[in-house]
C-alpha cells in the first residue's frame, strides 16, 4: 500500500500510512548522510527498520514473514537503483522504476514522460493505498539549484 517511484533523477513517495483501516501521513523516502536515497513500501515497522539498516549499517533486519514484509529502493550517489526485497537485492537496469500497490500507474505515467513526483500523484488518483501527498528527493539537489540560477 504505497507508491515509490524513481525516474533517474528523483525518488518520490506518497505519504499514506494505514493502521487498522485508519489512514495517516508519514514519510517513506529519506536521504542518507552519504547522499544515497531510500524509499520503502510495505509494512511500516519492517520498512523503517530496513531504512535504518541501509542508512546506518549493521546487521540486516531479521527475515520477514509472509504477513510482515517491505521492499526498499536504494539509489546510489551515481544513480544506480537497487531493489531490496525478501530474497535479497538486485540492480534495476531500466531508466525508471516503481514499487508498491500503485507501481503500475506510476510506471505508465513515467513511460509517458512524467517525472517521479507526478507519477506518484497519478497513482494516487487510482490506487486507494496511495495518497496523503508526495515527498520527492532529487539525487543531486545542488546541481538543480546551480542549473536554475
Amino acid at each position: 500500500m504505497t507508491t515509490i517511484a524513481w525516474d533517474g533523477t528523483t525518488l518520490a513517495g506518497d505519504r499514506r500510512g494505514n493502521a487498522g483501516g485508519m489512514a495517516y501521513a508519514l514519510t517513506k523516502v529519506r536521504r542518507c548522510a552519504d547522499g544515497r536515497l531510500l524509499g520503502f513500501s510495505g509494512d511500516i515497522g519492517v520498512g523503517t527498520l530496513m531504512l535504518d539498516w541501509l542508512d546506518r549499517g549493521g546487521a540486516r533486519p531479521a527475515a520477514q514473514d509472509s504477513d510482515r514484509w517491505a521492499t526498499v529502493l536504494e539509489i546510489d550517489t551515481d544513480g544506480t537503483c537497487w531493489c531490496h526485497g525478501r530474497d535479497g537485492r538486485w540492480q534495476v537496469e531500466q531508466p525508471f522504476f516503481a514499487i508498491g500497490s500503485g507501481r503500475d500507474f506510476a510506471l505508465a505515467a513515467m513511460s509517458l514522460g512524467q517525472d517521479a513526483a507526478r507519477a506518484v500523484e497519478v497513482a494516487a488518483r487510482f490506487d486507494t493505498g496511495t495518497g496523503n501527498g508526495v515527498d520527492a528527493l532529487a539525487l543531486h539537489p545542488r546541481a538543480e539549484l546551480r542549473d536554475a540560477a
